[in-house]
């Protein structure tokens, strides 16, 4: 009877005999891990830190023996410091007043097409546009993109003016695109006596945006009468002169060639812009034609 009472009991062993098992082997292979385990032995340091004042740190010998312990509390604020900014660099990229197929946008998503010539070029240029915005800071060049409708213009200025936030950002850096009828519009809109701006204050806001992109000048941005017309120049070259004198380059495009853009924006203002430019002559296919997709019913 024992013996059929203990083969029984070990095919069907009692629930808290499993239980216990089960324990001591988790137990065993946890042990098991551990022992392969590398074992840190911990050391008191101090620092003496201007800000924080003397603190003890407990770190592990190889660190203290680096001779290399920081004081923890300058390491988490410039942790979170750097979070903070990281955050509102991803917020500004997010909510750029730019077209929207543009935000958020990248060097990667500038598509290479045309001829072998043309897409060595393209690639040179795009080379540039990424180095100037790893350099951006004051005084840098002013770029004018010439060229016909269509051949992504806009698109480089604005994948320039994300790859300057992306590498040069900082918490109060301002980026403002405009096109230039709108810009004048928006100047007109001040003199309205229900407005709450002027356009003197408006004019500064801009001039003094960390970066600034007028788009498509020459289209629509002058009046129709002579004088009008000289107006409106005028308060394109205001922006162009106050930024000068602040050292705060301006990208611009136009479908003008250089020579009608300079002549367009008058001696004063081109001459400011000459002192540091780069042109580029965006003379290559349309890109929305090569691109486009028409159905015909």
């Amino acid at each position: 009877m024992n013996t059929a009472y203990e083969n029984a009991s070990l095919r069907n062993p009692r629930p808290e005999l499993l239980d216990e098992a089960h324990t001591a082997g988790r137990h065993n292979a946890l042990d098991n891990i551990m022992s392969r385990l590398p074992t840190f032995n911990t050391v008191s340091v101090e620092t003496a830190c201007p800000v924080h004042g003397k603190q003890k740190w407990w770190v592990t010998e190889a660190v203290a023996n680096a001779g290399n312990v920081q004081c923890q509390k300058c390491v988490w604020e410039r942790d979170a410091y750097q979070s903070k900014l990281q955050n509102l660099k991803t917020d500004l990229l997010a909510s750029l007043d730019i077209p929207s197929e543009h935000i958020n946008a990248d060097f990667s998503n500038w598509a290479m097409m045309g001829n072998d010539q043309t897409r060595t070029r393209i690639a040179n240029i795009v080379s540039f546009a990424k180095e100037y915005a790893a350099n951006y800071s004051k005084g840098h060049a002013n770029i004018l993109l010439t060229g016909n409708t269509g051949t992504g213009k806009t698109k480089l200025a604005c994948l320039i003016a994300n790859e300057i936030v992306r590498q040069r950002y900082y918490a109060q850096m301002t980026v403002a695109f405009k096109r230039s009828g709108q810009l004048q519009q928006e100047i007109k809109a001040t003199w309205d006596k229900a407005s709450g701006d002027t356009d003197v204050a408006y004019l500064e806001r801009l001039s003094r945006s960390t970066v600034l992109i007028i788009d498509e000048v020459g289209e629509a941005d002058t009046g129709f009468s002579d004088k009008a017309a000289n107006k409106d120049r005028e308060r394109l070259s205001a922006i162009i002169d106050r930024r000068y004198q602040l050292c705060l380059p301006t990208i611009i495009t136009t479908n003008m060639t250089s020579e009608e853009f300079y002549k367009h924006m008058g001696d004063r203002a081109a001459d400011r812009l000459k002192q540091n430019m780069v042109e580029v002559a965006c003379v290559w296919p349309s890109y929305r034609m090569l691109t486009s997709r028409v159905r015909t019913l």
